[in-house]
């Protein structure tokens, strides 16, 4: 995917690279684009075009920010929602169908069997609300790892399977990690095919394989 502003010189995330580096040197222009590109991700006017191919994509759908690395949520609510729908979409499919049916079966016995041991009659839904037993189970997606580095990673390739991220946003990112961590991360990129966006508000060294947009000072562009 390419991501251009239409009020810059260059593109700042070309079509053929797995990661850019912005690095914008003014807080004022860094706090307005960082305000802009949140706001277009809630789906807000901006002037932020991201494009696969001959086709603009819309922010909402396929971009995720990052601000704090230590806050990622593997089970944020949307994670879960979006899980959920999955697995029922599942239960409901040809391979798993009959499994679901039985075990509605068996629920409805056990209640039945309730019923005898008191002296009530009960009326119940007979239709199994598979995502009402997902969160009654509290199931979640594992998460074991106790390092943030390694949790990051984890919620990356989470949001990339569960929720269809394909370019995630890192702001700052290289306050908190060493190169040789943002060379493994840009790994990951790498191998679940998707990109990243490195906003920075001061040049350090170059990372390899990606390209760079330098935004100074003095609001020169260098690309």
């Amino acid at each position: 995917m390419k991501l251009i502003h239409t009020e810059l010189a260059g593109e700042i995330l070309k079509e053929r690279k797995a990661f850019s580096e912005w690095i914008i040197e003014s807080p004022e222009l860094f706090s307005g684009y960082l305000q802009e590109i949140y706001g277009q991700c809630a789906k807000r006017e901006g002037r932020f075009v991201l494009s696969d191919g001959d086709k603009e994509v819309e922010l909402t759908k396929v971009v995720e920010i990052i601000t704090d690395p230590f806050a990622v949520d593997l089970n944020g609510r949307k994670i879960l929602n979006r899980l959920y729908t999955e697995l029922v979409e599942v239960s409901r499919a040809e391979e798993m169908y009959t499994q679901t049916l039985e075990l509605t079966q068996r629920i409805q016995e056990y209640i039945l069997q309730l019923e005898e041991k008191t002296n009530h009659i009960f009326q119940f839904n007979d239709e199994m609300d598979i995502s009402g037993l997902l969160k009654m189970m509290e199931v979640k997606i594992e998460d074991s790892d106790d390092f943030f580095f390694e949790r990051l990673c984890s919620y990356i390739k989470n949001a990339v399977n569960v929720l269809g991220v394909r370019l995630f946003v890192f702001v700052n990112l290289r306050s908190y990690l060493t190169d040789e961590q943002m060379q493994e991360l840009i790994k990951e990129v790498i191998y679940q095919e998707i990109q990243a966006l490195f906003i920075e508000n001061q040049e350090r060294a170059c990372l390899e394989g990606g390209m760079r947009y330098i935004i100074d000072k003095d609001y020169c562009e260098i690309f």
